[in-house]
């Protein structure tokens, strides 16, 4: 019986001349039975995206100089779908969809004074959306940021900050970053 491209659904053949006999039942049915199943499979997926998607928090924290500084993210607060690599530092994507990430860098800083913090979110190691900012001050400087894009299973995330304060001088960053899947590829 032949199979339709996309889904692989069995479809009745008609070779002519069409002559009736029980095979065709036995074709419509084995149509039915394969459909249903295809039906149940996605009603499955979109259950689970919607009760259960794919989620992960992680944090990093450093002390460096320079301008910009790329974070890694080095501890899992949780994670429902394996997505916490503490090896390369990095949230990866484990299926195609739709995400919404987000999270927030604390600098700090001098009393008073402000470096125009920035966050930009890194996708594979390059930037892939526009800068989010700045932070506000008071004795740390802090820039919470989110943003929605959709990944291919593989893809890796990051972060990285940028500020106008002096190249030279240490500070101290506390990084969190998220993402929620909130919608499968289907």
């Amino acid at each position: 019986m032949d199979v339709t491209d996309c889904l692989e659904l069995p479809y009745p053949e008609c070779d002519p001349p069409l002559t009736k006999d029980a095979s065709d039942i036995i074709q419509f049915k084995a149509l039915a039975d394969a459909t249903d199943a295809a039906v149940q499979e996605l009603a499955d997926e979109i259950t689970d995206t919607l009760t259960a998607p794919d989620s992960v928090m992680m944090t990093g924290g450093s002390n460096a100089a320079g301008n910009d500084v790329i974070h890694a993210l080095s501890a899992v607060l949780f994670d429902t779908a394996g997505m916490g690599d503490t090896v390369a530092d990095r949230i990866v994507i484990r299926q195609d969809g739709w995400y919404k990430i987000g999270g927030y860098v604390l600098m700090t800083t001098a009393a008073g004074t402000s470096n125009g913090m920035r966050v930009e979110p890194l996708l594979n190691g390059d930037p892939f959306t526009s800068r989010q900012g700045p932070g506000w001050s008071l004795i740390n400087e802090e820039t919470a940021w989110s943003d929605v894009a959709f990944f291919r299973a593989g893809d890796q995330l990051n972060c990285m900050t940028h500020h106008f304060g002096s190249a030279v001088t240490v500070f101290t960053y506390s990084v969190h970053m998220w993402a929620l899947q909130i919608a499968t590829n289907v």
